[in-house]
């Protein structure tokens, strides 16, 4: 008898243990998801934030698009979250990072043409004044930065490539005060660029 009372002593116990163990364990996990949303959302948000310049100053239609569809795998993925659907919102988190990646993959690409052509154009425009060692400076840095951002993108790392692009493209632009010339008014949307700023 005592035996049997110490068996089903032990079993009750068991018993319980297993209980809480199953209670607690979805409320770790949902913790556990919760952090991970709320840091996922916070970064994409953020991110997509300083997508907005370079997509409306140089993305052409397609990435107008995606940058579009992004904002909406966002918006669902806020909705999941305030519903409670944690795993829901990372794996809209997760799609829009992938979707952010080949946006910044397409504008990079924009980007180097863009800074290559306007690093060509004031070498031919300013070339009578390569004597002049300011000018010279700026057209070798111009050339540099356009040559670094090739390589960050060749690597993957497409938000250094813009921001490369935007150095060399300054360089390229200050070659004219230092030649103390007018900059070309072709040349405004990248100077608004440069400054993070939207063209009008």
């Amino acid at each position: 008898m005592r035996n049997y009372l110490l068996n089903m002593t032990v079993i009750s116990w068991l018993a319980f243990f297993l209980s809480a163990v199953i209670l607690i364990t979805p409320s770790v996990l949902t913790a556990s998801d919760f952090s991970e949303a709320a840091e996922m959302r916070k970064k994409a948000e953020a991110e997509y934030a300083g997508l907005d310049v370079p997509v409306k100053n140089f993305g052409n239609s397609h990435v107008k698009g995606k940058y579009q569809q992004g904002m909406e795998l966002i918006r669902l993925g806020k909705v999941n979250f305030a519903q409670g659907k944690y795993q829901g919102a990372i794996s809209l988190y997760r799609q829009y990072f992938t979707l952010q990646n080949d946006v910044y993959k397409e504008l990079a690409a924009a980007y180097i043409s863009r800074a290559e052509a306007i690093f060509n154009e004031t070498a031919k425009e300013l070339v009578d004044f390569v004597d002049n060692e300011k000018v010279g400076q700026y057209f070798r840095l111009a050339n540099q930065n356009v040559a670094d951002a090739k390589k960050a993108a060749a690597a993957g790392n497409y938000q250094l490539a813009i921001e490369t692009c935007r150095t060399s493209k300054k360089y390229s632009i200050e070659a004219y005060k230092a030649a103390v010339k007018p900059v070309p008014e072709k040349y405004s949307k990248d100077i608004k660029d440069n400054n993070k700023e939207i063209f009008q």
